[in-house]
């Protein structure tokens, strides 16, 4: 009995040591938790950096055609849609009243000339007939005052008749005092400097008027097409109002408003595809001409956005293209041939602003590499640093991605 209890006892024992060692053999045995990624390779390819954006169709040159005078409508020579060249004639308006203004503008020069020659000839005799003239008429005037001065207190003439009779007596006195003084000079050199500067006067009063006759012919400033008119009815031309838009239609450009972000990528000279829903099925080529040197703040659907206004010169412009319609442009910014790139996914930036790339080599092994971008395409960006073509290259790495780590490869992208 004691043998068969210690044999079971034995048996114990021998059951114990075995699990024991089949536990440790498992934990030895069990593998790690291993991450499974999705990669893709690292491949060579042109890549060419482009902006897209649509803008709208205008001319280089457009000018709005105003009167600077408001008269009547004589004739107009043009009406919508005609072409028209620079300085070509394009109303005119009626000329009766200026020309009668510029005659009677002359007439009175002439007149100062006269009184100048007259001047000229005179001495201090005309004086003396001018003095003897003042002193008559003083005289009679104030023989009329006094006569009236006692009709006024016999309340037989009005107080407004009596003060006219003084007023009268007091400029003609003013009169006399003034010729007097001039004989007492017997010299009229001051009166021929006054007499020349009227007549200076009178001549810059025709010339003024006779260059205002030019503004009664209203030209073209450009050449171009006739794209509207504002005629009023009555046919009075209001100054300062258009009266006729004119466009140049054969050189057109389009205006751009591109986000502050991208229009720091951009270059005068900058090559552009032109394309629209307007004109669909052509194509025209175009040129950066212009970037603005500021931004200015416009309300987009999503909120206040700082835009950069951008000019683009359209090569080959036709008859297809016209002021107004709306274009799509892809603008090509930066191209690099042979360029090692990845998606833009493969790319992790760690918190100090490093760039890195995961790698996995054929034992499922994780490298990490320091890299630079370069320029971007719309799916994929050129990578700059101690990596290779063919590599493979893990997508949206995360933070528990560490080098060393061995990873599992799901699809290969």
């Amino acid at each position: 009995m004691k043998k068969k209890k210690k044999v079971m006892i034995i048996a114990v024992v021998i059951i114990a040591i075995l699990g024991i060692s089949g536990v440790n053999i498992a934990i030895k045995n069990k593998k790690p938790n291993i991450m499974m990624v999705q990669t893709t390779s690292i491949l060579k390819e042109d890549i060419e950096s482009r902006i897209q954006s649509t803008g709208t169709i205008i001319s280089m040159d457009k000018r709005d055609v105003i009167s600077n005078v408001e008269e009547k409508i004589k004739e107009i020579y043009v009406e919508k849609g005609d072409k028209v060249e620079k300085d070509q004639v394009l109303i005119k308006l009626d000329e009766t009243d200026i020309l009668y203004r510029i005659k009677d503008s002359k007439l009175r020069r002439d007149i100062e000339i006269e009184n100048l020659n007259q001047l000229n000839k005179e001495g201090s005799k005309e004086f003396e007939i001018q003095l003897s003239n003042a002193q008559i008429r003083y005289e009679d005037a104030k023989s009329t005052y006094d006569r009236n001065e006692k009709l006024y207190e016999e309340g037989i003439i009005t107080l407004v008749e009596f003060e006219k009779s003084k007023d009268d007596m007091d400029q003609l006195y003013n009169d006399y005092l003034l010729a007097e003084d001039k004989l007492k000079n017997a010299n009229n050199d001051k009166e021929i400097t006054i007499q020349k500067q009227k007549i200076e006067l009178a001549r810059i009063e025709v010339e003024k008027l006779e260059k205002e006759l030019q503004n009664y012919t209203i030209k073209s400033p450009i050449t171009g097409t006739v794209v509207d008119t504002n005629i009023s009815e009555s046919g009075i031309v209001k100054s300062y109002e258009s009266l006729i838009s004119i466009q140049d239609l054969e050189h057109l450009e389009i205006v751009l408003n591109i986000n502050e972000y991208d229009a720091s990528k951009l270059e005068v000279g900058d090559l552009v595809v032109i394309t629209g829903d307007s004109f669909e099925g052509k194509v025209y080529d175009g040129e950066i001409k212009y970037v603005g040197s500021i931004a200015k703040q416009l309300e987009q659907a999503q909120g206040k956005e700082n835009v950069v206004e951008v000019k683009v010169d359209i090569k080959n412009s036709d008859e297809f293209l016209k002021p107004g319609f709306s274009a799509k442009v892809d603008i090509l910014t930066d191209k690099k041939t042979d360029a090692l790139a990845v998606p833009y996914e493969a790319i992790f930036n760690k918190k100090g602003g490093e760039k890195v790339i995961f790698t996995v080599d054929d034992d499922g092994i994780v490298r990490e590499h320091t890299i630079k971008t370069g320029i971007g395409s719309d799916f994929s960006i050129e990578i700059i640093g101690d990596v290779e073509k063919g590599s493979s290259v893990i997508l949206n790495p995360t933070e528990e991605i560490k080098d060393g780590d061995q990873v599992s490869v799901g699809k290969v992208m």
